[in-house]
This record gives C-alpha cells, sequence and structure tokens, in this order.
C-alpha cells in the first residue's frame, strides 16, 4: 500500500495552521486552531486498485486529555473531461471527531477515509481511477461537546491508497492487466521479447479487426447543404467505418440504398432534382443522396454506422479497451498469436500459433455474439 506524504500545506482564505517546530526533537508540526483550514493535493498512484478508497493517515497530539475535536474534510475529483466549473467538480465532505488520548502530549495516529461518503472508491458517484487528482481541504471544526480548548498539534500527514500488487506492467487499467496475462502465457515476465510496444501495437491491430466485424455502432448527424447531392463521411465522421441505416432530417422511414453508383447516375442523369432525398449510395468514402436536398440543415441525415474507437494507450488517457471486460482474453489471445508469428522459426511456434488463432476466433464469436446484430437499424425519433 503506497504512502504518499504531504510536505506542503497550501492556505485557505481565513485562519491557517501554523508551522511550528518542537523544541527537544526539531521535529516540524502544524498546530491546528479552531476554524483553521488548509489544502493539498495529490495524484492516484498508476496502481491504484479501482473501488477502494484513499485514506488518510494523520499524526497528531494535544495537550488536553480526553478532550474532543473535530475534522471536516473536503475531499474534490480533478480529471480531464469531468470538471469544467467549481460548482461542476465532483466534490464529498466528510466529518471525524476524535477524543484525545488520556496521556497528554501523546503522539496517536489515526487513519480516516476520505472518499467514498456513499459508494466506496467513488467521490459523488464517479469511480477514481489511476492519475486523477484528489484535492483535500482541511478543517478544524466545533465538536459536538467537550472541545478541546488546545491548539492540535499535527506532526504528519500522508494518504495511502489500495494498489493491485498482482499487475508488473507499468501500463495503466485493462492494458496492463492484458499486458500481464499475455507476459504470463508466453512465460516471459522481463519484456525482452515481447516489448509493451509490440503488445500494445498488436491490441490496437485487434480493435481494427474487429471494426472491420462492425462491432462499434452509434448514430451521427450529418450536415446537408442545398443542392449538393455529396457527403465526405471521413470529413464529416474521421473515424467513420460503414453505413448501415440513414434518415432524413424530419422523416419517418429511412433512405432506401441504391445497388450501385451507376444505378444513382441513372437516376440523377434521368431527373436531377432537388427536394426531400430518399436514395443514397456510398462510393467508397462518400455518400450520394438523389434527390438533392432542397434546404441547408446543420443536422440533415442521421446516419447509423458502425466506426473505429480511439487507440488504446499505457497511459490513463484511454486504457481501456471498450469492450466488455470479460472478454479482454480476446486481445490476449490476439497478441498471442502475433507473438508466435513473430517467432516462427522457434521449434513448436507454428503450432502455437494456430492454437491462439483458433482461441482467438472462438473469444471473438463468443464477444460478437453478446452484442447486437451489424444489420441493426435505428429508429427515427423525429
Amino acid at each position: 500500500m503506497p504512502v504518499i506524504p504531504i510536505q506542503r500545506l497550501t492556505p485557505v482564505s481565513g485562519s491557517v495552521p501554523t508551522e511550528m517546530y518542537d523544541p527537544v526533537s526539531l521535529a516540524a508540526y502544524w498546530e491546528w486552531e479552531l476554524e483553521d483550514e488548509a489544502h493539498f493535493s495529490v495524484t492516484v498512484p498508476q496502481k491504484y486498485d479501482p473501488g477502494t478508497n484513499a485514506v488518510l493517515v494523520l499524526h497528531e497530539s494535544t495537550p488536553s486529555v480526553s478532550a474532543r475535536h473535530k475534522w471536516q474534510f473536503t475531499c474534490s475529483l480533478i480529471r480531464p473531461g469531468v470538471h469544467s466549473t467549481n460548482e461542476a467538480t465532483p466534490t464529498e465532505t466528510f466529518l471525524s471527531e476524535i477524543i484525545s488520548a488520556e496521556n497528554p502530549d501523546r503522539l496517536v495516529s489515526r487513519s480516516i477515509a476520505v472518499t467514498g461518503a456513499s459508494v466506496q472508491g467513488h467521490i459523488a458517484g464517479i469511480q477514481i481511477a489511476p492519475a486523477d487528482l484528489l484535492s483535500v481541504s482541511m478543517k478544524r471544526v466545533s465538536a459536538s461537546s467537550d472541545e478541546d480548548p488546545s491548539a492540535i498539534k499535527v506532526f504528519g500527514l500522508a494518504i495511502e491508497f489500495w494498489t493491485d500488487d498482482t499487475s508488473v506492467s507499468e501500463c495503466a487499467g485493462r492494458c496492463g492487466q492484458i499486458v500481464d496475462a499475455v507476459r504470463d502465457l508466453f512465460n516471459e515476465s522481463t519484456g525482452g521479447f515481447l516489448p509493451d510496444r509490440f503488445i500494445l501495437r498488436s491490441i490496437n491491430r485487434c480493435l481494427r479487426h474487429l471494426t472491420q466485424e462492425n462491432y462499434w455502432r452509434r448514430e451521427s448527424w450529418l450536415p446537408c447543404v442545398a443542392g449538393s447531392n455529396r457527403i465526405s463521411l471521413l470529413e464529416a465522421v474521421p473515424d467513420f467505418q460503414q453505413l448501415h441505416h440513414i434518415y432524413y432530417s424530419g422523416c419517418s422511414v429511412p433512405m432506401k440504398p441504391l445497388g450501385s453508383f451507376q444505378e444513382y447516375e441513372e437516376l440523377k442523369t434521368g431527373c436531377d432534382s432537388t427536394g426531400v432525398p430518399e436514395y443514397y449510395v456510398v462510393q467508397n468514402t462518400d455518400l450520394y443522396v438523389w434527390p438533392r436536398a432542397s434546404q441547408s440543415l446543420e443536422s440533415g441525415f442521421c446516419m447509423y454506422h458502425s466506426y473505429l474507437p480511439e487507440d488504446i494507450t499505457c497511459s490513463p488517457v484511454n486504457p481501456n479497451p471498450p469492450i466488455p471486460g470479460a472478454h479482454d482474453l480476446l486481445f490476449v489471445y490476439y497478441v498471442l498469436k502475433e507473438a508466435f508469428l513473430k517467432d516462427r522459426h522457434a521449434p513448436g511456434a507454428d503450432v502455437k500459433f494456430h492454437e491462439y488463432s483458433a482461441l482467438y476466433e472462438q473469444e471473438k464469436q463468443r464477444l460478437l455474439g453478446a452484442g447486437d446484430s451489424p444489420h441493426l437499424g435505428l429508429r427515427s425519433y423525429r
């Protein structure tokens, strides 16, 4: 369990604790009077075990005997894409009332959870993840009774996190678990033959293979320009893979696909008019419609299509494959078949290649069977 010591406190508006030194030991400490408040922040470790709480370790003493004092901790989660304003930052507040020791000036160590007010390992419903920044405000507030009249001496502050000790890879999230599983089955722990970059490239090649199976699908809106009959799908939707259905804005039935681009050309030559688009054809990565739209609309076409997800990374930015975690063996088997293909001149490598190729295909079929049919269309809600 890694311990992150708090070396510095940042003042908050109002009363702040005073930094002092013990005359005998010369140890530094903070003196906290009632209503004193200060702030600190820590970064969640890469190997943090999701679903576990951050725990504040507090070393304190007071000359008072059996008196009460209370701490208030306000913890906020800061992550790119989650918070935008002070009001929107996920925040929880914790109170901890303490009775001082029976011996005066006795140094006592206390452990206080500063996350998970409602759900363990979460702050305001958002799960804590590696590389998140936890911002903590610590304040001494009034106790329920028998308030300690003395200043509380705080000799040390630290934050403890539970970590996944079974992980060997430095990669974050499920990507790290996939890397570890590959090395376990390949009987390699150092990464000499299978470096992280090879495994990561193989994982992303697997993503592309799944994309060709039309596994990931969603709706996207396309702009419509009056009088235009062509839309570049890659310009409008850079991760576009394949179109399944498309609706024109305001229509309750999907547009009809044409059998070929030649059929579209014949239709266009016979009557090159404007109106409500009814037919379409995809030529390479361009969408052609007939008739041409008579008005410009920012959201003119709603298409249901498959797409290529973002590459998986070893960093906390995007370490989790966009499939259910129970199917992560898909990536493990794919990487292993690639590894034995790379090592194809070694004795028995061809046998292992075919073995893991078969396992990969089996796991892929399980995953594809768990999802919706690629031919599933969307319903117009306009």
